[in-house]
């Protein structure tokens, strides 16, 4: 009367896990040993890989490398895209080396730096590689409305002028003629 209730009889949770292993069969996972290495996979190579969906039961489909997706050894064999788009792990090399199909494309109008190599043209433009033209040279002169650019309408510099009252030779604004006063009495 005191057990548990979440408590189950241990016999019967044992049935349970045998039946559920024996239901599905797992394929066991390659030694580092057997999966090849970079060095022997390459672009183009015929090899047999194991795709992420059928990881559980070991099935392998053939192709030809397309990218390289891991960049050193990996335990479970190296991670590749095929031509036809599918990513699995190499699992084994499949008889000799293809040479991948070489598809005709148009030329790209981007320049040759503009991609990395297997990468897809990025959506925008890269600025740093159009022409560059300097903007045409503009004076505060352009920006006026075009009644203010008449010289005759122009405001002027009608600061007023005045003379030397000792010499009455040095001519220019009230701050440079105390200035030369001050010269003549010095």
């Amino acid at each position: 009367m005191n057990t548990p209730r979440n408590r189950q009889q241990q016999s019967r949770r044992q049935d349970q896990d045998s039946t559920r292993r024996s239901d599905r069969s797992y394929a066991p996972r390659p030694s580092p040993s057997s999966v090849p290495s970079v060095q022997q996979v390459t672009r183009g190579a015929a090899v047999s890989i194991v795709l992420k969906e059928d990881q559980p039961t070991g099935r392998e489909v053939q192709g030809t490398v397309q990218d390289l997706l891991t960049r050193g050894n990996h335990p479970r064999g190296i991670k590749v895209r095929l031509t036809d788009g599918r990513v699995g792990r190499v699992q084994k090399m499949s008889g000799a080396a293809q040479s991948a199909p070489q598809v005709a494309q148009a030329p790209v109008s981007a320049p040759t730096n503009y991609r990395r190599e297997g990468a897809a043209l990025p959506s925008t433009r890269d600025v740093r590689f159009d022409e560059y033209e300097a903007p045409p040279v503009r004076t505060f002169f352009d920006f006026l409305p075009a009644e203010m650019r008449n010289e005759s309408t122009l405001p002027t510099n009608t600061t007023p002028t005045a003379k030397c009252p000792i010499c009455g030779e040095f001519e220019g604004d009230e701050v440079a003629v105390s200035r030369h006063v001050d010269e003549h009495l010095s």
